[in-house]
């Protein structure tokens, strides 16, 4: 038998989408089997108690990301789009979650493939998200019949410019929980170990957020990463407050262990009015320049930017009355919002409406860059695929 026999390849093409860098993978290349399927994912990103040295991943939450991406017979959609947050140091793929930031490398791949006609000047990839059960539309710039690869758009936390890549989510409140407001209150108060009771807003936009105010946590929410993550008391009050968050809304059960590792949601968001700070970088963020100063925890940790769900999910809670952005928020006139994180600002453009039945998100969207960074294989024994 030769090593050719003992070795199966699977095509990849390894990009980046907005802060976050995964593997895109086409769904018929994968085992159907869901059990085998995450065997050989795992394998390819080299997950183990050692961490990622055996594998592609990056050994962070941002750098441990997968979308599998295949055709469509949905309705309006021309492609579908599974993300995967692959556990850096189990054998577990958590796809209760989405990312934004990957679907910016999603739309850019499907242009890239020729998985949609493109159109001059902007094409649209209409996404169906399986893992929210809802419609993303990503704008990709074309020019003479290409897709545009260079521009002078920015985004904070990656270095140097590209094309802007729009990606919109569509109606996505209450794509976890059936609810924009899964408790139906836009302040809850959850008692916390060593914080007494303190208000939240949890609130359910693409990913299940919970808005918290920094100085509930004795901190002032210009913290940066080293000031967060090695301070084991407050990761402890704020993984304790983020569990009861979930059992409060069933997403778990009253006894059931959870942790970062093997429960992503819900995300807990660390808020406060806008100020100037310095960022990680080194680089002042003038409180002129925002709305609001977010820090979002991701898997026990400080995210160095900010995930796009979760500005999308921040800057929808601004314009709902009464929660607790909304009260921190430099103003509600319009729908832009700024927020300040570690590594420099994001900008959302949210649309809500309400009636009757409560809030809903209209469309949710935000500016991103994306690039192909390496295409091949990835190579796994062959027994993982039988």
């Amino acid at each position: 038998m030769t090593i050719h026999t003992q070795l199966y390849k699977v095509p990849s093409v390894l990009m980046r989408g907005g802060t976050s860098r995964g593997l895109i993978i086409k769904d018929s290349d994968l085992p159907r089997d869901s059990v085998k399927r995450d065997q050989v994912i795992t394998k390819i990103y080299g997950s183990s108690e050692n961490g990622q040295i055996d594998g592609v991943g990056g050994g962070t939450s941002l750098t441990s990301k997968l979308a599998i991406v295949g055709m469509t017979e949905k309705a309006e959609c021309d492609i579908f789009y599974t993300f995967g947050q692959v556990d850096i140091q189990s054998k577990k793929v958590d796809y209760n979650v989405t990312c934004g930031n990957m679907a910016a490398a999603v739309g850019l791949f499907a242009a890239e493939e020729g998985l949609v006609v493109l159109r001059e000047g902007i094409t649209k990839v209409k996404i169906f998200n399986t893992n929210t059960n809802k419609m993303m539309e990503v704008e990709i710039p074309v020019k003479d019949g290409k897709v545009v690869q260079k521009g002078n758009f920015h985004i904070s936390g990656v270095s140097g410019s590209g094309a802007k890549i729009m990606v919109n989510f569509l109606d996505s409140g209450g794509a976890i929980t059936g609810d924009l407001l899964p408790t139906g209150n836009v302040i809850d108060y959850i008692k916390g170990k060593n914080t007494g009771s303190i208000p939240v807003s949890i609130i359910d936009i693409g990913n299940l957020l919970v808005f918290v105010r920094a100085k509930d946590f004795g901190i002032e929410g210009d913290e940066l990463s080293a000031e967060i993550n090695n301070n084991p008391l407050l990761m402890e009050q704020i993984e304790d407050i983020r569990v009861k968050c979930g059992k409060r809304i069933g997403l778990f059960g009253s006894h059931e262990i959870v942790t970062p590792e093997t429960h992503a949601l819900p995300k807990i968001v660390l808020v406060n009015e806008a100020k100037a700070y310095i960022d990680e970088n080194g680089n002042k963020v003038g409180a002129s320049e925002l709305d609001i100063v977010g820090r979002y925890i991701t898997m026990g940790k400080l995210h160095r930017a900010f995930a796009v769900s979760g500005a999308i999910g921040l800057g929808t809670a601004c314009q709902i009355v009464g929660t607790i952005p909304n009260q921190l928020k430099k103003s509600t006139e319009n729908n832009e919002v700024t927020i300040g994180h570690p590594t420099g600002t994001i900008g959302v453009n949210v649309e809500i409406a309400k009636d009757d039945s409560g809030y809903k998100l209209i469309k949710g969207g935000t500016g991103r860059t994306a690039r192909r960074i390496m295409e091949g294989s990835a190579i796994v024994p062959a027994e993982l695929m039988n």
